[in-house]
């Protein structure tokens, strides 16, 4: 009973049935982890020195790199209305954290000095001295400072603090790519959704251990540089798989014991898993851009999970005025951005899937490198010979 076809030689990296047009080149999903991989690896020592409100804008202008690339790499043409969605996209990441860089008023700034100078005067009570002091702390107009996990702000000089922002950024850039890359893929050979994630997952934990010696690099750390070293190796492993099960490893660390991090990881790996099996499908389905547009509602469904703790701990808070208006923003901008399709240099339609492949993603197809030649795709009879 059931379909014969679907044995353990499905799993085989020269599946026939992988795509429409047979087996494909391994180089093809060595290519889909590869640039997830490396902008993991390039974001991660910069992520400590960026406040999360900060890093949820800086993350989405993958929107305005994914469709510049798609441009050029896949002769994407954009509508007015595309522009205009991503415009909105942007102005709403800007509206949710415009109020947190413009600080508190100069009158609550000074205010707070004042009387924290006033209480230090007058020997006032200790704990209401400290109050008043860690508000004024907290009196900040412009990017918010580091804090470390006791709440005490490290100073960072601002060359290292721009060069880690710059560095984010920079992280984006491999992911708009394969955004784009994943989209020619995909549709070129209506290659196999299942199969593609399957062996693109397998692809990254190579890469994860081949670029493993970027841990080893002494990057800026807030108040220090990285340390870990070859010679540290057993020690981080071993550390991290006692706070893996539920153990602090060492005196100075107090989080591990707190949840179990099995659970949680347990959790992410599922969800994790659905997402991005469903975002490879609306690539292949729609496009590159689209889908990275669609991801960013799922910031607004964080955003409105974290007001809870059941989601969020005890770093759960409501949604200001200005973030509700960054989701709103944010929704709209995805229903202006369906008004039109995007469409390729001869005005048809990117959406949807051939069941042969698209051979307009072949080398000289209307969506590939040279869309002018008079080279016709019958001699890129199969996946192989792309």
């Amino acid at each position: 009973t059931g379909d014969k076809q679907y044995g353990l030689g499905w799993f085989s990296p020269w599946n026939p049935m992988a795509s429409a047009q047979g087996p494909v080149p391994p180089s093809w999903l060595m290519q889909f982890s590869f640039w997830d991989q490396l902008n993991a690896m390039v974001s991660a020592p910069s992520s400590p020195f960026i406040p999360l409100v900060l890093q949820t804008p800086l993350n989405n202008t993958v929107v305005i790199w994914t469709a510049f690339i798609a441009y050029f790499y896949l002769k994407t043409r954009f509508k007015a209305v595309h522009y205009i969605g991503i415009a909105l996209i942007i102005f709403s990441c800007l509206s949710g954290v415009v109020v947190e860089l413009q600080g508190p008023p100069d009158v609550v700034c000074d205010g707070l000095r004042t009387a924290n100078a006033s209480l230090f005067d007058l020997g006032a009570s200790s704990n209401i001295t400290a109050q008043v002091s860690e508000a004024s702390k907290d009196c900040i107009k412009g990017l918010p400072p580091y804090k470390d996990a006791n709440g005490n702000i490290i100073y960072i000089p601002l060359a290292t603090l721009g060069l880690m922002y710059v560095l984010y950024l920079v992280a984006v850039l491999p992911t708009a790519f394969v955004n784009c890359y994943k989209q020619k893929k995909l549709k070129q050979v209506n290659l196999d959704i299942m199969w593609s994630f399957f062996w693109s997952g397998m692809w990254q934990v190579i890469w994860g251990v081949a670029l493993f010696p970027l841990e080893w690099v002494p990057w800026p750390k807030p108040g220090g540089h990285n340390t870990k070293s070859p010679a540290t190796l057993m020690t981080d492993l071993a550390d991290s798989w006692t706070c893996f099960t539920g153990t602090n490893p060492n005196p100075e660390v107090t989080t591990c014991s707190a949840e179990p991090a099995w659970l949680w990881f347990a959790a992410y790996l599922l969800f994790n898993v659905f997402f991005n099996l469903m975002f490879l499908w609306l690539i292949k389905r729609l496009s590159g851009t689209w889908a990275s547009i669609g991801s960013i509602l799922c910031g607004n469904l964080c955003g409105v999970f974290s007001q809870f703790k059941l989601f969020a701990g005890d770093s759960a808070a409501w949604l200001t005025m200005e973030q509700w208006n960054a989701l709103a923003l944010s929704s709209i901008a995805m229903a202006v951005y369906n008004v039109e399709e995007e469409v390729d240099v001869n005005g048809k339609t990117v959406y949807g899937e051939k069941e042969s492949g698209d051979h307009r993603y072949d080398a000289h197809g209307a969506l590939g490198i040279d869309p002018d030649s008079e080279f016709t795709s019958d001699e890129e009879p199969d996946a192989m010979s792309h």
